[in-house]
């Protein structure tokens, strides 16, 4: 055997090793073209804390490992949610962040606390991520002005001001500080066996921009020192 056939058998060789390494690749690709990321099992509210116990895996293109998506539920655990999350979907890691990095409005707004009572709340039961209007009733002798106030036949002798209009509810707790438990949770408990368990909310917190936040606090002012009201309504949608 010559030196032109031992080149010939030897390039022939190459080739076909090469051959069956690239199909041997594109095979494993297939079986491996895919990948699992964390989704949630159910729906998730805004402003919640994950848990490992919140999420499942689940199959996605292997793309997705170079997106900013989160790729383990280790990653998941601990961090808050900054919207609702939607179920077997995966999650953005702008929409779940750590902790120290949460804030629970724009920084354009100020976040402000306020205490209210549940019969002049809607009966306690706003959630997260509605927005109310407050309004300020003061009896007609509190006008700083002095002058007569205009009441109408079915409010004689007080005057009602709207000081916020729409203004995102952005936390919400009972009188002890606790997180209120939203209908939707009770409704889920009902529906497993177990008693609604459903508390009114007494402590509001809010996004509120800062021109708005001195007259929301001279209203809660006047409601606590001067016999004045302040009522919380859910807004127009």
């Amino acid at each position: 055997m010559n030196r032109a056939t031992q080149f010939i058998i030897g390039l022939i060789a190459i080739v076909l090793a090469l051959g069956a390494g690239f199909y041997g690749r594109n095979l494993y690709l297939k079986e491996v073209s895919t990948t699992q990321v964390p989704v949630p099992i159910n729906p998730i509210p805004v402003y919640t804390i994950l848990t490992a116990d919140m999420f499942q895996l689940r199959e996605m293109p292997r793309t997705m490992e170079s997106l900013p998506y989160y790729q383990s539920v280790q990653e998941l655990d601990g961090k808050i949610s900054t919207i609702p999350l939607l179920a077997g979907l995966p999650i953005p890691q702008a929409n779940a962040v750590p902790m120290t990095q949460f804030r629970l409005a724009e920084a354009s707004f100020e976040v402000l606390s306020i205490p209210v009572e549940p019969v002049s709340a809607v009966g306690g039961q706003i959630r997260i991520g509605d927005r109310v209007n407050l309004y300020q009733v003061l009896p007609e002798k509190s006008d700083p002005a002095g002058g007569a106030i205009p009441s109408s036949s079915d409010q004689p002798g007080f005057k009602v001001e709207l000081i916020a209009g729409s203004v995102l509810v952005v936390d919400v707790r009972n009188a002890q500080g606790v997180m209120a438990e939203t209908s939707q949770k009770s409704e889920d408990n009902s529906a497993l066996g177990g008693s609604p368990q459903t508390e009114q909310v007494q402590i509001l917190t809010l996004a509120v921009s800062p021109e708005s936040v001195q007259v929301i606090l001279n209203a809660i002012a006047s409601s606590q020192k001067q016999g004045g009201l302040l009522w919380t309504t859910l807004a127009l949608p």
